[in-house]
């Protein structure tokens, strides 16, 4: 499925880029909602896709068309991902929490549906946090709310990876990339678990059978959210938008439907 617009917005340091998705509005009708980088109205109806560490939007082509039937689907590369730049500012779920709420803002977007996998999850959960009032579902996969919640296995091999590429972290812009992104599963994100009862929106936690996220702090995430719904993927690791598809895409279209 092809998007009907690709774009980059500079927000703040930065180059975001994003793609916008819709399977029943077509490229003509499209001109006459969205023009100069913006919808033209404020827009309710749509879903942002945030997708992992390391990763860039193209993880969510096979589920992008079971979600935009009734939405728009706004895929964004976060800051230092896929064709979105680093800028100069240390990279932190915090930050990458605040691009998309300048994101939303400069799209003249209004009240929408988050969604996000992994890191993208915790970016998600600090936004809901910050901007409850302008969320209306949220939707969060693999997520964690400190590094605590990585299973011993995966710690490890991050945090060998993570000392291999301390010494080279500003040799290059790649060295630089790579040990960012290494420092935001080793040292992020800092969640408080407190702070969870801000979220006023209808939210879905989702985990794989084999997540790499303990699922007790799974399960402690969803009893602390208001109004929130946790379950299960079966036959699936840690990424369910790849390894059971059909399935994760039939429980989040029935919960944003």
């Amino acid at each position: 499925m092809n998007p009907l617009i690709s774009l980059t917005q500079k927000i703040d340091d930065i180059d975001i880029y994003f793609e916008i998705y819709s399977s029943t509005v077509t490229q003509e009708d499209f001109s006459q909602i969205f023009s100069d980088g913006k919808f033209i109205n404020r827009t309710d109806n749509i879903l942002v896709m945030l997708h992992g560490n390391g990763e860039d939007s193209a993880i969510f082509k096979g589920n992008v068309e079971a979600f935009c039937h009734n939405d728009f689907c706004i895929l964004v590369d976060s800051r230092g991902h896929g064709k979105s730049t680093l800028g100069e500012n240390e990279l932190t779920i915090d930050l990458m929490a605040e691009d998309i709420s300048k994101l939303c803002d400069e799209l003249n977007v209004g009240k929408f549906k988050l969604l996000g996998f992994s890191d993208g999850g915790n970016i998600a959960l600090t936004y809901a946090i910050r901007h409850p009032e302008r969320l209306s579902h949220l939707i969060i996969a693999g997520a964690n709310l400190n590094p605590s919640g990585l299973k011993f296995s995966a710690k490890l091999s991050i945090f060998t990876s993570y000392l291999f590429a301390k010494p080279k972290r500003n040799k290059s812009y790649d060295d630089k990339l790579k040990f960012a992104l290494l420092n935001l599963m080793v040292n992020h994100p800092h969640i408080s678990l407190r702070l969870l009862k801000n979220i006023e929106c209808k939210t879905f936690v989702i985990e794989g059978e084999k997540d790499l996220i303990k699922r007790s702090h799974t399960k402690m995430i969803a009893e602390r959210i208001r109004n929130s719904k946790h379950e299960i993927v079966p036959h699936s690791g840690h990424n369910v938008f790849f390894e059971n598809a059909d399935y994760t895409n039939k429980i989040i279209k029935e919960f944003i439907s």
